[in-house]
């Protein structure tokens, strides 16, 4: 790989230590790692940071670097000039809606900091208006960001901050809206039924976005699938397929294939969930690029070889989703990925394949901390190092997951770890 250089090439953890973490090289150090590639090191056991990369590979991306940024920097000013404009007409709800627009450009490409102080500021202004509709926007955007970075609590008071004005306004889209997510964070805790509530309170309010309706469903569908309720799941589903196909709404197809899939796992019909799945990914390429709905669904690819205990698919798919979560920045992807090739490991009662959760735990340390995440690997850890008949260390793992999460809610998984402590020799 020196490619006529006469030096060899850099790991990818070098090159990181050295560059800092500071915004202005944000898109450097994404090109760092999505140019990177395994070399001659085709060892199992390697994670993003033993990958290799030419220098002098990088200097030749530097002008589409360079580009990448000018693009999004243009956006974010052309967004700052449409407020100033609109604030010029005396239209502050049009500056606040550029505003947030702004705050979508930096979630979009994972700066979610930057994109928390376009949506604060834009909140600030939308207290003060008399129309609170984008008050209800931006907090429910709010609401949305905290979810995307596991901070599941945050991400609840800022979606009831958002229905309690929404229902105040009468804008019944708006209370959709926020119900729509105040049931995907339930669902993301695992809290089913209280998922289905706040999925039927947004199809009670009155709401008349076709396709808004169409992703209430597809959530009852998500909630009753995760109680058990396959027919009822089933009905909602093909609900939510309707109205989605009726509108147009390719994406919200996708999403309802990749629950039914769910559906054929729980019903042990796993050659029929495998060619969901795969159909899923067909009609998103066709779609265009959505990397994070991409990398779910491959996720659970993987997560379906692996307790189908076909081994080295479930490795193959985790190695090609590496590939996109690396290409894409998607670091909370990558330590989920990065869990479930250690879980392989420890199936396969490998002890080597430690790395691979201790990689996990780094990415989730990173410029966007992932706690609840954090958590999870330890408790992943754990449970590996349970398999391998080490209780000791299982449970220091276990315990620092326990630690991690503790006053911080997330009542699910904490009561998860408990019960793994509780089985634990002197637990």
């Amino acid at each position: 790989m020196n490619r006529g250089t006469g030096l060899p090439p850099l790991r990818v953890e070098q090159a990181l230590r050295l560059l800092p973490d500071v915004d202005a090289l944000g898109p450097l150090r994404a090109f760092l790692l999505s140019t990177s590639q395994g070399g001659e090191d085709v060892a199992p056991y390697r994670t993003v940071g033993k990958r290799y990369l030419q220098p002098t590979d990088l200097r030749a991306l530097v002008p589409r670097a360079t580009a990448q940024v000018g693009a999004h920097l243009t956006a974010l000013y052309q967004a700052a000039v449409d407020a100033l404009e609109a604030e010029q007409r005396d239209d502050p709800a049009g500056a606040v809606r550029a505003l947030l627009t702004a705050g979508e450009l930096e979630e979009r490409v994972r700066r979610g900091t930057q994109a928390r102080a376009w949506y604060d500021h834009a909140l600030r202004i939308a207290e003060g208006l008399r129309d609170r509709r984008p008050e209800v926007t931006a907090l429910r955007r709010l609401g949305h960001l905290e979810a995307g970075r596991d901070a599941v609590e945050a991400a609840a008071r800022l979606y009831q901050r958002s229905l309690a004005v929404a229902e105040g306004e009468m804008d019944h889209e708006g209370a959709a809206r926020a119900c729509q997510g105040l049931g995907a964070v339930a669902l993301a805790q695992g809290k089913w039924q209280g998922a289905e509530s706040w999925f039927r309170r947004g199809l009670q309010s009155g709401a008349e976005d076709r396709v808004l309706i169409g992703r209430l469903h597809l959530g009852l569908g998500d909630a009753a699938r995760g109680r058990g309720q396959l027919a009822a799941a089933a009905d909602r589903l093909a609900l939510a397929r309707e109205l989605f196909e009726e509108s147009g709404h390719g994406t919200g197809i996708v999403h309802v294939l990749n629950v039914s899939a769910q559906l054929d796992v729980l019903r042990e019909r796993r050659a029929e969930a495998l060619a969901t799945f795969r159909e899923a990914l067909a009609r998103l390429q066709a779609l265009g690029e959505e990397p994070r709905l991409e990398l779910a669904i491959r996720l659970n690819i993987c997560q379906l070889y692996f307790d189908w205990g076909r081994l080295p698919d479930a490795e193959d798919e985790i190695r090609a989703a590496e590939e996109t979560a690396i290409v894409h920045g998607a670091t909370r992807d990558l330590a989920r990925l990065y869990m479930l090739m250690g879980k392989v490991r420890g199936r396969q009662r490998d002890d080597t394949g430690f790395v691979f959760f201790a990689m996990a735990v780094e990415l989730c340390r990173g410029p966007e901390p992932a706690p609840r995440l954090e958590a999870e690997a330890y408790l992943e850890y754990g449970l590996f190092r349970k398999e391998l008949n080490d209780p000791d260390e299982a449970r220091a793992y276990m315990e620092r997951a326990h630690e991690i999460l503790d006053g911080a809610g997330n009542g699910p998984l904490l009561a998860r770890i408990d019960a793994e402590l509780a089985q634990l020799p002197g637990g």
